[in-house]
């Protein structure tokens, strides 16, 4: 039993089997901005007393590097770097995974085929391709769009190939039976039940891609947050390593909110 469909559920049913107790949509909120205040708060106390800022670096300190940045430029010009390499492999990637897992999804005996030397190249540590990248496509944008679309490829690959397996084949069969082509199956059978899965790649590729992204920029870039990162702790700037951090949370909250208001949107449409 795969574990993103405990008890024959989807992810999508999985998340709807426990009923949020009354006062969730308050309570919920208002936890979790208690649980951001206490965590600044611990760490603005412990910075000079337990730890040394040089390790740890003040809150207050790296809201006012972000500032700074904001205000001089630094943040828009890096940003843009990383959200372009970022978005082009994102999309490029995650399109061509979600094709090839339907592609493998329906194709049973291709799949097993290329089933090892796939599991082969998911285990691979993508950081490894970055200098062949470099040397085919050089040290800017390119490398890094190519390097980020080779990670989310595998992962929406996986996640689109087992949604689609996991869908009744008696259904299927039925349905053919009854007269239903190609493209109706597609449209109302395999594409609204694989939905739910390939919003959960996508979900988990977010946070692995950035971290790639930003890999990446770290070891070969002049731009983009890893470059921050880089140039930073090469000055032992701590409040500037964290700010560019901070600044990749966002991005990945941000991220991850879209991708749960379209799948609401998209739940809404299948359930039509």
């Amino acid at each position: 039993m795969r574990a993103a469909n405990v008890a024959g559920m989807t992810p999508a049913r999985a998340r709807k089997r426990w009923p949020a107790p009354s006062g969730a949509a308050v309570i919920i909120p208002l936890g979790r901005v208690l649980i951001v205040l206490a965590m600044l708060g611990v760490w603005h106390w412990a910075s000079g007393r337990l730890v040394a800022p040089i390790w740890i670096s003040d809150p207050v300190d790296v809201a006012a590097r972000i500032r700074t940045w904001l205000g001089d430029g630094t943040l828009s010009r890096n940003l843009g770097a990383t959200a372009a390499a970022w978005a082009g492999g994102f999309a490029i990637g995650g399109i061509a995974g979600i094709l090839v897992g339907f592609v493998l999804g329906v194709a049973p005996v291709a799949d097993r085929v290329l089933a090892p030397y796939l599991a082969a190249l998911y285990g691979l540590p993508k950081l490894a391709l970055l200098p062949l990248l470099v040397i085919a496509f050089g040290i800017g944008l390119q490398s890094k769009i190519a390097l980020v679309a080779v990670v989310i490829f595998f992962i929406t690959l996986q996640a689109t190939r087992d949604g689609v397996r996991d869908i009744d084949p008696d259904l299927i069969a039925n349905l053919r039976i009854m007269g239903a082509r190609r493209r109706e199956l597609l449209a109302k059978v395999l594409l609204p039940a694989t939905l739910p899965w390939i919003y959960n790649g996508l979900r988990i590729s977010v946070s692995i891609t950035l971290v790639t992204t930003v890999g990446g920029e770290v070891l070969s870039s002049n731009r983009g947050l890893g470059y921050l990162i880089a140039s930073s702790a090469a000055r032992f700037d701590t409040a500037g390593v964290f700010a560019a951090a901070v600044v990749l949370i966002v991005i990945s909250l941000a991220v991850n909110a879209l991708l749960t208001r379209t799948e609401a949107s998209s739940s809404a449409w299948r359930g039509r």
